[in-house]
């Protein structure tokens, strides 16, 4: 589906690699100049001396796991249809299950601290189609606090009944997911018992 191709340190390659949550490949180039066309994103390195045609990413010398998934979901989101692009939360007060899923496939994933929650909702800066969040006594505040952001990202926000997805647990440990961004993966996938319409620009 999706193929990103990768100029630059080994650390980033692996960070990059461990994120990808489903059928994106992450390899490695060697070239003066890369054309990054369809489902291609570039990702160089802050040291790689390459012209990158198309959709590129450029990281910095101390990247942040936090900052390379933003920048990847947002390269990502621009190559896709943003109408099935959704992005599902496992909110908690120590660990957030995130998940980026398109037409249902899960493509990018990771466990964050809610601190960093909030610092992935700053660096994405396109629009989702949808951002699902499982509801709990923890998300109503969460929600009251953050509404307000997650809609600077997304057109829709759901808030999905958590006995619900726990039906789907099973399943989604089968592909390979596991713990909070198994959870938040099968958040996308159940249906709303609310849906909050985010303000149009």
């Amino acid at each position: 589906m999706l193929e990103i191709l990768f100029m630059g340190r080994r650390s980033v390659f692996n960070e990059l690699s461990r994120i990808i949550a489903g059928p994106i490949s992450v390899k490695y180039v060697d070239s003066t100049v890369i054309k990054a066309t369809g489902n291609e994103v570039c990702v160089l390195d802050y040291y790689i001396d390459a012209e990158c045609i198309g959709n590129c990413i450029k990281v910095g010398r101390s990247v942040e796991h936090v900052e390379l998934m933003g920048e990847l979901i947002n390269a990502v989101s621009s190559v896709l249809n943003s109408g099935l692009i959704k992005m599902g939360i496992d909110y908690g007060t120590e660990r957030v299950g995130v998940i980026l899923v398109y037409d249902n496939t899960p493509l990018i994933g990771d466990v964050l601290t809610p601190v960093k929650l909030m610092k992935l909702l700053k660096v994405i800066n396109g629009k989702l189609g949808y951002v699902a969040v499982g509801d709990s006594p923890i998300v109503h505040r969460f929600l009251r606090r953050s509404v307000k952001d997650l809609c600077l990202i997304a057109d829709n926000v759901l808030i999905i009944d958590e006995l619900e997805s726990s039906r789907l647990r099973s399943w989604v440990s089968t592909n390979g997911l596991i713990d909070d961004v198994a959870d938040a993966y099968a958040i996308t996938l159940t249906k709303p018992k609310m849906t909050i319409k985010c303000p149009q620009d």
